[in-house]
């Protein structure tokens, strides 16, 4: 039998997009990948591999590995991304991750393994996910239907060049998956990808909507797995962490082949720990000194609670002079020493010294994953094949969500512990209640009361199956079925009250406990609602007794200061239960039609069915029932090859033009208003609408090959992405409530006399009808972009030089924002100029105020790659040094026409201004070594800036950030031809990353990873 011999395939350089063969495994089919005839540096023919391997069985030997060449430029950079030719799109330009370059990098998964790409932006991941201000958290970032603290745990995405995680499509196999569980942007979550599994990475950072359909407007990314192998492999590895955040890896992979068909599968195991924030350097939340002193962002307050309670009673003045906001921190609290019930008397003030400084002892979760992989491939018939593949992982992510805000209570009048009367801190008589902050330190300690957590349980899977029939050689017609469905159950330990005090309408004088979800039961559906109501009632006469016994006492020093525990406020908050799904039917023929002078003319041409479903609490409260999408393609592709072989003409060694072209449509229905616009909260009926989106998008590339050491690529490509659920449906749909139309530049109520207030020539005005709008005539997103790429490697006395220059220009238009963007981007005139959003009657006068998403004019980036690569070969091993260098010229976006141009180029909620990308590999014998670098420049803090009417009205909060520069160190050695070790260590020189506020962390989780240095080994044994 044929042994699978790892690692003895030379090593491509992904970031100079070398190709590299899949090692010398051999499959039982041919050549399934579609790699015939071609020869990658240093790497045997597919016949050479074969009698290497050959020779293995008969007497096995140290295998040592040959002088390092240059790759030959023939067809070596064709591949099946971004095409679905037999042999690929020879215009096209993509970059390949082998499986060797994975170790190089030391990575332990495919998150990891995306961070380290120049043109990925890493906003949605682990810590990053916490942003407030993020992609997920944000509803005004997402239009409506901010992601929940449960939906985003242990979700990870891919970004390419920044426009979005949403429009960079991820495939496996070329084949699409499920989204992460209930959301809506639609992007694949990388935790559900096995990196042990995967046996290279091709990269189109050009578009492929002609190809794929929406979401490869900023790029593709397809995972290809290993399949096709005899024999088996074991592999253990583990990650030490400086940072706490240890990683163990296990996986196993076995093949078996016989005369017409194989079969292989993996399964993988990783478990991962969280980072232990005081050893990254997250010691405080007081961040005023990083924003000149301004006490807002001392993020320590009363409301973190204290051991005994506080009462906040912080004052605020206003200075006159500076028009500045003046904060005054004080509280209440028991003077030290009293036990029991205490007295008006025995409280004392205290100042800002007194709030608690809280730092969470990890963040991001802790998390197990398990993941098995098979892929089956049988010929039937010399003519006719069936493959199937499929693909299952369950993560298991745990996080701590000890209490940052503490336990706040309202103490009813006459509890056992209050002896403050009702309506003592709250003149204005709204809350008769005494209001307390309280944070169970001692509780906490002893571990009378745990820390409360947020855990979910995830699984993805997916099962592909084809036939393949061959009419002739040239000719293959294929049947392609596709399931995939991704699910999260997930739920999470409160430590906090339900219960609001009020005085009781029927009987004055008395209190009583109220909630709003159990007042309003329509608001609180789920299987919990009976454990909610029981929490509800326990916490009730916690904080209404008089009983000294069922009373809880917040003024106590200890836990053993009377009352009840404080684990009455400990309980299990909801289960979120989300879910997404795919389904897709597909027919393709390929082949060859007649010969140009360059080669065959080449096709394929098919059609998809296709339907997607989404289940999650933000995209139910907007459009409940069924969410789901059908669509139907039609796509083909053509390649014609005029020049080349042995026709050429001068300066035209080859030339090859490529033209493809796909039609979507999209039909979706959602609920647009109810009948008579009466509140669906009050029984009103629902009005859904049907939706249809429509569009041709073509593709046009180009390969120039002037000379035999010089190709000249070029490609234009049209993509579009129909909307989603929650931009174009909304339950609330035609509800109404009052709002103000203030200074109003045309239309002046004091003339009319008709204001319904007034306050002055700074603010006077009149109230409208504020309509809650859906708008299912939005239009889908559309995009252009444009690829130029320029690969010489010359041969003779520089042969093994490798000089590459790629530009990428991308822009999307009708792309959507909420009415609420207006006031970011628009001034108060500019604003109701707009009669969508604001009609008014034959006098001129404002009607109403329509909230809803609408089209914005178009956003822009683009970007020029460097790149440079030289093998020189000695008697002391090959040496090959790479340089890349990715310049970001343009990310911005234009919200209307003939209006301001608003860049995130160089901002932290941006792309960077360029990135520089080094590595140095030695090849020796059986020895691999690589030492890689990478630069981060400078860049501008700007997630705390405010912008109104197109204008940063808080310009003091951009912050700049300074550079950062790592460097990471890997090395394998092949001890026989079963055994192989291999060592990484990242970020080495354990460099701090520079000082960044965001949100309540003082790094950049975006640029920075918080894992720290790390150093991997693993061990590989094969048989």
């Amino acid at each position: 039998m044929r042994r699978f011999l790892i690692g003895a395939s030379a090593v491509a350089v992904a970031a100079s997009g070398l190709v590299a063969l899949p090692a010398v495994a051999q499959d039982a089919g041919g050549d399934p990948q579609g790699y015939a005839g071609i020869t990658a540096p240093g790497e045997n023919t597919p016949e050479e591999a074969e009698a290497v391997a050959d020779k293995q069985d008969e007497k096995p030997a140290k295998i040592k590995s040959r002088k390092r060449k240059a790759a030959p430029l023939t067809d070596s950079d064709i591949l099946v991304t971004g095409s679905r030719l037999k042999g690929g799109d020879e215009t096209s330009r993509t970059q390949v991750i082998t499986r060797q370059d994975i170790e190089k990098r030391g990575v332990t998964s495919v998150t990891e393994l995306l961070r380290t790409l120049p043109e990925n932006l890493a906003t949605i991941g682990a810590i990053t996910n916490n942003r407030l201000n993020g992609p997920l958290r944000n509803p005004g970032s997402r239009g409506k239907g901010a992601v929940s603290e449960l939906g985003v745990l242990g979700v990870s995405a891919a970004n390419l060049g920044g426009s979005g995680a949403g429009n960079t499509l991820i495939l496996i196999n070329g084949r699409r998956m499920a989204g992460a569980a209930g959301i809506e942007d639609g992007f694949v979550n990388l935790n559900d990808i096995p990196l042990a599994a995967v046996d290279r990475v091709e990269i189109d950072t050009s578009g492929s909507s002609a190809v794929y359909g929406s979401d490869a407007i900023g790029g593709v990314i397809n995972f290809i797995l290993k399949k096709n192998y005899v024999g088996t492999t074991l592999t253990g590895g583990y990650k030490k962490s400086n940072n706490g955040a240890d990683v163990l890896r296990l996986s196993a992979y076995s093949g078996y082949a016989w005369g017409t068909g194989s079969l292989s599968g993996s399964v993988s195991y990783r478990k991962s720990k969280p980072v232990e924030n005081a050893k990254t350097g997250f010691v405080t939340q007081n961040y005023s000194d990083y924003y000149n002193g301004d006490v807002t962002y001392d993020r320590r307050n009363f409301s973190n609670g204290a051991q005994p309670g506080l009462i906040d009673q912080t004052e605020y003045d206003f200075d006159p002079d500076t028009f500045e906001t003046i904060v005054i921190p004080k509280a209440l609290t028991v003077r030290p020493g009293v036990v029991g019930v205490p007295t008006a008397d025995d409280f004392v003030t205290v100042g800002p010294d007194a709030r608690r400084d809280f730092v969470p002892k990890f963040g991001g979760p802790e998390t197990n994953s398990l993941s098995v992989t098979a892929n089956f491939e049988q010929k039937i018939t010399d003519k006719l094949k069936f493959v199937a593949s499929g693909l299952y992982t369950r993560n298991k992510n745990y996080q701590d969500t000890p209490p940052q805000s503490g336990l706040s209570l309202q103490l009813a009048p006459g509890q056992y512990y209050n002896p403050f009367p009702a309506y003592q801190f709250d003149p204005y008589m709204y809350s008769p209640a005494t209001p307390v902050y309280y944070f169970p330190e001692f509780e906490i300690a002893s571990g009378d009361v745990e820390y409360g957590t947020i855990s979910n349980r995830s699984e993805a899977w997916s099962v592909n199956a084809s036939l393949e029939y061959d009419f002739n050689e040239n000719t293959t017609l294929e049947l392609l079925y596709s399931r995939s469905g991704t699910s999260s159950k997930a739920r999470s330990d409160n430590f906090s009250s339900l219960v609001s005090i009020r005085e009781s309408a029927d009987n004055p004088g008395t209190y009583e406990c109220s909630n709003f979800r159990i007042d309003n039961p329509q608001y609180y559906q789920g299987d919990d609602y009976d454990n909610f109501v029981s929490v509800f009632n326990r916490q009730c006469e916690a904080l209404t007794s008089s009983n000294p016994d069922v009373a809880f006492n917040p003024w106590k020093s200890t836990g053993d200061g009377g009352g009840v525990s404080a684990a009455a406020f400990l309980w299990q908050d909801n289960r979120e239960i989300r879910s997404s799904d795919r389904e897709n039917y597909e027919a393709r023929l390929r082949g060859n039609l007649f010969n140009l002078p360059g080669g065959a003319i080449r096709y394929a041409v098919g059609g998809e069915w296709n339907t997607d479903g989404i289940g999650s609490k933000e995209v139910r409260d907007l459009n409940p029932g069924t969410n789901s999408t059908n669509r139907y393609a039609f796509f083909g592709e053509l390649s014609l090859p005029l020049i080349g072989n042995d026709f050429t003409l001068p300066f035209i060694h080859k030339l090859t033009f490529n033209v493809s072209a796909r039609r979507d449509v999209y039909k979706t229905e959602g609920a647009v208003a109810t009948v008579d616009d009466i509140p669906v909260d009050d029984g009103g009926v629902l009005i859904y609408r049907k939706n249809t989106f429509g569009r041709t998008t073509p593709s046009f590339g180009l390969r120039w090959e002037p000379t035999s050491t010089l190709i000249l690529r070029g490609r234009i490509s049209h993509g579009f992405k129909a909307p989603p659920f929650t931009r174009l449906f909304d339950v609330n749909g035609g509800r109404i409530s009052p709002f103000q139309i203030a200074n109003d530049p045309y239309y002046d109520c004091r003339e009319q006399n008709d204001c319904d207030f007034d306050y002055g020539d700074t603010y006077y005005g009149y109230y409208a009808e504020r309509i809650f709008a859906p708008n299912p005539d939005l239009k889908p997103q559309t995009s252009v972009q444009k690829m130029l790429n320029a690969l010489w490697q010359p041969q003779g006395a520089l042969r093994g030089l490798r000089l590459e220059v790629t530009y990428n220009h991308t822009r999307i238009k009708n792309t959507y924002a909420s009415s609420n963007d207006l006031a970011r981007y628009l001034s108060n005139e500019e604003q109701y100029a707009r009669s969508d959003f604001y009609p008014r009657d034959e006098n001129g006068k404002i009607i109403a105020s329509n909230l809803k998403t609408f089209n914005i004019g178009a956003s822009t980036y683009s970007s020029i790659t460097y790149s440079a690569s030289y093998i020189v070969n000695t008697k002391f091993g090959s040496f090959e040094p790479t340089i890349t260098y990715l310049n970001n010229l343009k990310s911005e976006s234009k919200p209307f026409d003939n209006g301001r141009v608003y860049s995130t180029l160089g901002r932290l909620q941006g792309i960077d201004r360029y990135n520089i990308t080094g590595q140095l590999s030695w090849y020796y014998n059986d020895l691999t070594v690589t030492l890689l670098g990478y630069y981060t420049p400078s860049y501008i803090n700007d997630y705390e800036v405010i912008t109104a009417a197109g204008v940063n009205i808080t310009p003091e909060n951009l912050k700049p950030v300074g550079s950062y520069t790592t460097f990471d160190l890997s090395a394998s050695w092949r001890a026989s031809n079963s055994l192989k070790f291999s060592f990484a260590g990242r970020n080495i020189f354990d460099a701090k990353p520079p000082f960044v506020v965001v949100g309540d962390v003082p790094y950049d989780t975006a640029r920075y990873d918080v894992k720290g240095r790390t150093l991997y080994l693993e061990a590989q044994f094969s048989f």
